[in-house]
């Protein structure tokens, strides 16, 4: 090769040598440059370019030579360079990624490791594990230990182009996807997470955010979500025990019926666990939620509830021997602790109260409690005057509330103004909002239909909470279980749990032991069945005899506008959710009618409307509802206005004071037990026992008779306060959002029923016993699947209905055949009776000795079961059929 000829070039020319940024560049430099020069040097020095390269690299000693300096600081030119050259480009390339591999390996490796926290043992599975998973931190973990793989995560996914997940619909503005979140979260019990039906449906909204932002947030999590679950299946690829992710969306995919094949796949793919993972999972969650009840059990402050439920597991072949046995019943069971200042030592009477129990075949008489009846009762629960106002009692101003509410709520848009300005009802006797934990039992295979079945029952439900048979423990080398021998246990269930019980202690006052008494068992009634009995009660008076609906003024003209399809129904077994709701809306539309009568009478106005352009105050409107009260409803000067002559009476006017008067103490009593007001809700119940006796439910009549007796002249203090404050209990710790406990039974029951349990070949008795603790489990991982995975097509709570153009015609109807306007002589085919006077004078009857024939009759019985349109009716129509309503309330 011939020299080129030329100006040596100087030392500081050198660096030019690395300045190359295209072919054309690389050419003229080559050109321009003597690098024969560079060449010799590098053979005298006997090193080549790339010994040259790695030894400045490489030795500590050049490492602030300015040579190394900007040959690191052009490193990526020098790159390029590597890669546009036609010769090396390949051996570059590959050398490269294998470099980049190592890199990203290495990341994946330590996020792999069992130091990061992604390891999920399912044969050591916890519900602590479960809860504290989140998304966005795995995603931000991911990041931090691994910067270089989530930026080439971003890269590829392209996120500017991931995010084009609308069509060009929602790019316009038009409607997305996603505000389908805002329409309707949960629209059948199947689909829905029950912090749920417990925790969310009575939920209110909050602000809607713009649709633009959402969209904005939803494309930057969906993103966030593909990048953290591609990087937690190469986790997995790399090590096995890295699961977390896997694991969690596993047993979300086992608690929303997934076929088993469908897991499979999904674990092939390593976004799942594999069944066997799952079923050891739930194996642990099961001995876990076991360990909790016992340790909540064998404190001793924890109360019981339990409820029988069927479940039919068809077989596909019927044979000979197994025909009749595909319907199991089983028993289903709750546990919750004892709060509200609850201590041991108001639990240890049972020895006194053994003592003095009329059970007792040793008892001496002198000890036994004094006989009361129902009007001690009436004297000590019904509450003192209010103390906002000294001449209504707080009967009287709570439906004093009730009818400015409907006219604020219902009436006018003038009115809409004081709705915020209407302060609720003041409590009698309010129990603190406190949030009340609730434990789901193991599920037992016990059909407790009888009094042994029920015997069974609490006993293995008393043995899943660690508290056994004194004698039997006593005798054992090593026992946890405490001697309950001289404390009692509070145990919830419906009528037929009490009445069974009952017997059960009966049958066993001769037993030498108090376990074998069942000495230890306090039973208290469920409140939600005592409220399915009272509408049950108020169908039996005002719609069940024929004759009742014949005039127009009847509650079945009600039924025809606002069910005009279900009418038969009605007049059959409407159930307690149509009752519920029928109570709700027909009580606003007669209420408003009052209205109108009362302002066209008093005030000499036409309509509402005209009523509403007078502009009254709301002090005005207050005088005016108490005014209202004393007049459309039925007081005790009722018995005077019946005893009016034949002319002189209005029959259609009587039947709809009285209607008034029982659809408000329904309405209260609706009230008192979401509100937590103790109270009131034993007011409530005092009123109701008459009504239920009379109308032919004797049983309840005397049951909770008899529950409110032994609580207020029986009891000790220290239990009397540890049954009232625990008869209801609040799962969210919110206002306005307490249960009746066996509603929660009910509730468990139809989830243990509904979504737990298996499926189809897998759905078994053992199955559905194994899954029955997870049921909150399983409602919180699809809470918060829903949550990290952007689910749409979710809200928090139902819209209520638009009821505005009904009850307009409700009101024109009534306009038009005024119930409360009297007409002197007008008849009907059917006379409501007092039953509040027909029960007192039954019970007065009975104290003297007389006889009674007890017809406990039919009625709607399906209620007594509490089906699924019952739960969710008492969840959105918890204030009696009125939604709407709950706003207020919660101010």
């Amino acid at each position: 090769m011939s020299r080129p000829t030329g100006p040596v070039p100087r030392r500081a020319d050198i660096p030019v040598l690395f300045r190359i940024h295209s072919d054309a560049r690389q050419h003229v430099l080559y050109n321009m440059l003597p690098l024969h020069i560079v060449f010799e040097a590098l053979d005298q020095c006997q090193i080549s370019v790339a010994g040259l390269i790695v030894t400045l690299l490489t030795c500590p000693q050049y490492e602030n030579h300015p040579f190394v300096v900007e040959l690191v600081k052009r490193c990526g030119e020098v790159f390029n360079a590597f890669l546009y050259h036609s010769a090396g480009r390949h051996q570059f390339a590959a050398q490269s990624f294998r470099m980049v591999e190592n890199i990203y390996l290495q990341e994946l490796r330590s996020l792999a490791s069992e130091d990061n926290g992604w390891h999920f043992r399912a044969s050591s599975a916890s519900t602590k594990q479960l809860e504290e998973f989140s998304l966005q931190e795995m995603a931000q973990k991911i990041e931090e230990g691994a910067p270089k793989w989530w930026s080439l995560l971003g890269s590829l996914l392209d996120h500017n182009a991931s995010g084009e997940l609308g069509s060009e619909k929602d790019k316009e503005g038009g409607e997305s996807e996603l505000e389908g979140v805002f329409e309707s979260f949960w629209d059948d019990v199947d689909e829905i997470d029950l912090e749920g039906m417990i925790n969310e449906l009575t939920g209110e909204c909050g602000l809607r955010p713009p649709v633009k932002d959402m969209r904005t947030k939803r494309r930057s999590a969906i993103g966030l979500m593909k990048k953290t679950i591609i990087s937690s299946i190469l986790m997995h690829g790399l090590n096995q025990k890295s699961n977390a992710l896997q694991s969690l969306l596993g047993l979300f995919l086992q608690s929303a019926h997934t076929p088993y094949k469908v897991i499979d796949t999904l674990a092939h793919l390593g976004i799942s666990v594999s069944t066997d993972s799952i079923n050891r999972a739930i194996q642990s969650l099961s001995q876990e939620s076991q360990n909790s009840l016992q340790r909540l059990g064998q404190s001793l402050l924890a109360s019981y509830a339990y409820d029988n439920f069927d479940v039919d597991l068809k077989h596909d072949t019927p044979t000979v021997e197994k025909s009749n046995d595909s319907l199991k019943h089983l028993t289903s069971g709750l546990m919750f602790p004892l709060v509200h200042g609850v201590t041991l030592d108001d639990l240890k009477c049972s020895e006194d109260l053994w003592r003095r129990s009329a059970l007792n075949p040793l008892v001496d008489e002198p000890r036994t409690p004094p006989k009361r009846a129902w009007w001690d009762l009436l004297e000590r629960l019904q509450p003192e005057r209010s103390r906002l106002n000294v001449n209504a009692s707080c009967r009287n101003q709570f439906n004093s509330w009730i009818f400015l509410h409907d006219l604020c709520g219902h009436g006018p848009e003038y009115f809409r103004q004081f709705k915020s300005m209407i302060h609720s009802p003041e409590p009698v006797e309010q129990i603190p909002t406190v949030k009340t934990p609730i434990f789901a039992a193991r599920a037992m295979d016990i059909n407790n239909s009888t009094v042994s079945g029920n015997i069974q029952a609490v006993m293995e439900l008393l043995e899943q909470g660690g508290v056994e048979d004194p004698a039997v423990t006593s005798e054992a080398t090593v026992s946890d279980s405490p001697d309950i021998s001289k404390f009692v246990v509070l145990v919830h269930g419906d009528l037929g749990t009490g009445e069974r019980l009952q017997a059960a202690q009966l049958r066993r006052s001769i037993e030498s032991t108090s376990w074998n008494r069942l000495q230890h068992i306090i039973f208290i009634p469920g409140l939600f069945h005592l409220k399915m009995a009272c509408a049950d009660a108020l169908w039996r008076c005002f719609i069940y005899p024929s004759t009742v609906r014949e005039d127009e003024t009847s509650l079945m003209r009600d039924v025809a506008q606002l069910r005009p399809r279900e009418t038969g129904i009605f007049a059959t077994k409407p159930g307690f959710r149509r009752m519920h709701q029928l109570v709700g809306y027909a009580g606003i539309c007669r209420r408003l009618d009052c209205w109108r009568v009362h302002a066209c009478k008093q005030k000499g106005f036409s309509s509402l409307e005209a009523f509403a352009h007078s502009k009254p105050t709301l002090d005005d409107l207050k005088a005016m509802a108490e005014e209202i009260t004393c007049t459309f409803v039925a007081t005790s000067q009722f018995r005077r206005m019946r005893r009016r002559q034949e002319t002189e009476r209005d029959l259609q006017f009587e039947n709809a004071l009285l209607l008034n008067k029982y659809f408000l103490l329904y309405e209260e009593l609706s009230y008192a037990m979401n509100s937590g007001d103790i109270g009131r809700v034993e007011a409530s119940i005092v009123s109701w026992v008459p009504i239920l006796k009379a109308i032919g439910k004797h049983k309840y009549a005397t049951q909770m008779t008899n529950f409110l007796y032994n609580v207020h002249f029986v009891y000790p203090p220290g239990l009397k306060h540890a049954i009232r404050y625990h008869i209801l209990v609040n799962p969210t710790g919110r206002p306005m959002k307490w249960r009746a406990v066996d509603w929660c039974v009910e509730l468990n029951n139809l989830f243990t029923k509904v979504k737990n349990g298996g499926k189809n070949s897998n759905r078994s008795v053992e199955r559905i016993i194994l899954e029955s603790p997870l049921v909150q489990v399983y409602r919180n991982l699809q809470g918060l699947v829903q949550r990290d995975f952007s689910h749409t097509h979710l809200t928090t709570s139902h819209a209520p209905p638009d009821m505005r153009q009904t009850f307009r015609k409700i009101q024109e109807r009534l306009e038009l055949n005024s119930p409360h306007v009297i007409s002197p002589g007008r008849k009907s085919r059917h006379q409501v009776e007092d039953l509040q006077d027909k029960g007192r004078e039954m019970m007065e009857k009975a104290a003297r000795g007389d006889v009674l024939i007890e017809n406990e009759g039919d009625g709607f019985e399906a209620l007594e079961g509490g089906g699924l349109d019952d739960i969710i009716a008492e969840l959105l129509y918890g204030d009696a059929g009125r939604m709407v309503r709950t706003d207020t309330i919660a101010n």
